[in-house]
């Protein structure tokens, strides 16, 4: 995948320094219901904080970035981990087989996905039955992040898209859209299985 994203090798460095989400990084995992057999998914996982952060409570711990400069340092930053992996990658287009992940999540990206649609049909697909996606964002009325009103939409294009069940929560003063795949592993969206 070519990088489409806007960061350079120089804005990424200094974006990963700066302009992190510490709380958030470490909030998703714990309200996750992680369990040691589970594989993970971080979409736009940036210098892959949430993915270190997860990676010792999963078997698996995998991230995705448009930008090629923030995976490598995601992948720089974590290579004491043997259960970690990164890759180039949108939510769109999303490099793995149908029903790999028990958990797939993006924190603060959602509202920079080309295609959320796309995306979301993406996240299903890549989901185990039973698997749950977490869209998390901030608060807010303006285009970085979702309003009350916008969360509330997102749910309803999951449900629309094909989940069994979708929700919002607000832990930690975060906006969290959840979105639970059936547990039949026959039902739509698992057909590539």
């Amino acid at each position: 995948m070519s990088d489409t994203s806007p960061w350079s090798k120089l804005k990424s460095e200094v974006y990963s320094l700066f302009g992190r989400n510490p709380k958030s990084n470490r909030i998703v995992p714990s309200i996750a219901d992680l369990e040691p057999s589970h594989a993970v998914l971080d979409i736009g996982c940036g210098p892959g904080a949430a993915v270190r952060c997860a990676a010792g409570s999963v078997a698996r711990a995998v991230g995705v970035d448009r930008s090629a400069p923030m995976i490598e340092i995601a992948r720089r930053r974590s290579g004491r981990f043997s259960n970690v992996e990164f890759a180039p990658a949108g939510a769109e287009d999303l490099p793995f087989e149908a029903g790999t992940f028990d958990r797939v999540w993006t924190i603060h990206a959602f509202h920079h996905w080309e295609d959320a649609d796309l995306g979301i049909a993406e996240c299903l697909r890549v989901l185990k039955p039973g698997g749950r996606l977490l869209i998390v964002e901030s608060e807010t009325k303006g285009a970085h992040g979702l309003s009350s009103a916008g969360a509330s939409e997102v749910a309803d294009r999951l449900r629309a898209a094909g989940f069994a069940e979708a929700s919002v929560s607000k832990p930690h003063r975060q906006l969290v859209v959840t979105g639970v795949r059936s547990g039949d592993r026959h039902s739509e969206g698992s057909s590539q299985e």
